[in-house]
C-alpha cells in the first residue's frame, strides 16, 4: 500500500501500488519506478565482476585510517589527495583499478599471472597476512583463480605507482618510485608499513 503525504502542496508518496509501481524518496526527490523482483542468477559473468569488486574492496580494509589513537596512514593520506572531489578514496581506488587493470576476466587473469610470476610473491603474501587480508573467492565465477590476499596487496602497490605517474605529488617515495615488476624483497614490506596508521 502506498502512503501519500502533502505538506504545503508538495505531494510525496512511499510504498508499492499493486505490485506494479514503487514510490520512494531519493536524494530529496519523490520518485516512482516500475516494481521489479530482483534476480541473482549467479552466472559466470556476474561471478567475474563480483570477484574483482570483492577482492579490491576487501583490499581497502587494510588501509589505516585515523581514530582516537592514530592518524591516517601515509597511504590513506595520499589516496585521499589523489581522489577527485565528490568521491570517496575507496570508491575511486576500486574504480581506477578496475578500469585500468581488471576491466574483464581476461585482464583479471593477466594480473593473476603477473602476480604468480613475481619474484616477491611470497613476501606479498606474508605481508598481506600481517595486514589480516584474506583470499576472496566467488564459487560461480568464470575465471579460474581466487583473488588472493597477496594479490590484493600487489594491486594496492600498483595503485600507488599509477597515482605517482598521474599526479607526481603523491606516493612520491619508495616503493612506488620503482616499477612493481622490479620490486625487491623489502618493497612489499615498505608497502605494508605505509598502509599502517600512525600512533599519535
Amino acid at each position: 500500500m502506498a502512503k501519500v503525504t502533502g505538506p504545503l502542496h508538495s505531494d510525496g508518496a512511499a510504498g508499492t501500488l499493486g505490485k506494479s509501481i514503487v514510490f520512494f524518496a531519493w536524494k530529496g526527490l519523490h520518485v516512482v519506478r516500475q516494481w521489479v523482483v530482483p534476480s541473482n542468477l549467479k552466472s559466470a559473468d556476474q561471478g567475474d565482476v563480483r570477484i574483482v569488486f570483492g577482492g579490491l574492496g576487501q583490499s581497502t580494509r587494510c588501509i589505516g585510517l585515523e581514530d582516537s589513537t592514530h592518524t591516517a596512514s601515509p597511504y590513506a593520506i595520499d589516496a585521499r589527495a589523489s581522489t577527485p572531489s565528490g568521491q570517496t578514496f575507496v570508491s575511486y581506488l576500486v574504480q581506477f583499478l578496475i578500469k585500468t587493470y581488471m576491466a574483464d576476466a581476461t585482464a583479471y587473469e593477466a594480473i593473476y599471472t603477473a602476480f604468480e610470476a613475481h619474484a616477491q610473491k611470497a613476501i606479498f603474501t606474508a605481508q598481506a597476512a600481517i595486514l589480516e587480508l584474506a583470499d576472496f573467492d566467488v564459487t560461480y565465477k568464470g575465471t579460474a583463480h581466487v583473488f588472493s590476499a597477496g594479490m590484493q596487496l600487489y594491486m594496492l602497490g600498483k595503485y600507488g605507482i599509477a597515482m605517482l605517474a598521474l599526479k607526481e605529488d603523491v606516493f612520491n617515495r619508495a616503493p612506488y618510485t620503482t616499477a612493481i615488476g622490479d620490486w625487491a624483497a623489502g618493497d612489499p614490506v615498505l608497502l605494508k608499513t605505509d598502509l599502517l596508521p600512525v600512533v599519535i
